[in-house]
């Protein structure tokens, strides 16, 4: 046919046209058929999102804490009975002392400065209340609980803030409380550099953490000795009524006879536990801490 073009059998040769697959004389297959490639579809891939493993600390993260806190409690008693060192951790505690006077005496509404002279004598000066230093007070407290606190907890600050802060500096209790602020001072400082040895400091530091671990224990060594002295010494007592700095009366002294009309031995036994507080408190802070920033840091 013309116009139609032809191909020969490769195997009897004879012409056959282009369309025809086979040789109609042989049966030879003179071409295979195309096939038409069907496209591939790819499943999609979904990315899993594999679960954080947390970080689990070594052995020797989970040793440092306490070993810092054990090498405080072993330089503590250096600290106290090296001569100048020693003068450095009177003038510490003095500071820290008559600081803890001075906040209450202003948190009361007392202007108040701290005194320390280098010959031994330290003080924590306060003028009479002011009424309006008072209002003032607790104004900014109540602005305070306003700005950071939402819901129950606000409402109960500002009750508290409104009812409770004027009733407690208002009140007898307050010369009590500022009295008893100067060693309770101490030992929240204590609290907070024990807590700090646990966890490493500010810093991180080696050095930070050992000095931390050695204020801590210095701070509540000497005031777990000093009561027990009051409680069991007859010449500690004697020595304490006799001692006091720029020859007024000492604080724990000033508690038993002139407010609470208690003996010695009791305030000292009073102050005594809440010294012993001092290390659960700063193990306590320290975990809590830990789990908080841990917790931060997953979210």
């Amino acid at each position: 046919m013309a116009g139609t073009s032809v191909q020969s059998c490769p195997r009897c040769r004879r012409s056959c046209a282009e369309s025809e697959f086979v040789c109609g004389l042989c049966g030879e297959l003179l071409r295979r058929p195309q096939r038409t490639a069907k496209p591939v579809v790819l499943a999609p891939v979904v990315a899993v999102e594999q679960p954080e493993v947390p970080r689990v600390a070594s052995s020797r993260e989970k040793f440092e804490p306490w070993l810092y806190l054990g090498l405080g409690a072993v330089t503590a008693p250096v600290f106290a009975l090296t001569p100048f060192v020693g003068f450095m951790g009177w003038f510490l505690a003095s500071l820290v002392h008559e600081m803890g006077h001075a906040a209450f005496a202003w948190f009361c509404g007392m202007p108040a400065v701290p005194a320390i002279a280098l010959d031994g004598h330290a003080a924590a000066v306060h003028g009479e209340q002011s009424l309006f230093l008072v209002v003032l007070i607790a104004l900014g407290l109540g602005s305070v609980a306003w700005r950071f606190l939402r819901g129950v907890p606000r409402g109960v600050a500002l009750a508290l803030i409104a009812f409770g802060y004027p009733g407690l500096v208002l009140s007898g209790a307050k010369e009590v409380l500022h009295l008893l602020a100067g060693h309770s001072g101490e030992l929240a400082f204590a609290t907070l550099s024990l807590w700090k040895t646990l966890d490493g400091g500010f810093t991180r530091s080696r050095a930070e953490r050992l000095l931390y671990g050695t204020v801590g224990w210095f701070l509540l060594e000497k005031n777990v000795r000093m009561c027990w002295l009051l409680m069991h010494s007859e010449s500690a007592r004697a020595d304490y009524m006799s001692n006091g700095s720029f020859g007024m009366t000492n604080d724990y002294l000033r508690v038993a006879e002139d407010i609470l009309y208690w003996r010695l031995e009791s305030v000292a036994l009073l102050m005594l536990v809440a010294a012993l507080c001092v290390l659960p408190a700063a193990i306590l802070g320290w975990r809590l801490s830990r789990r908080l920033r841990v917790q931060f840091e997953s979210s």
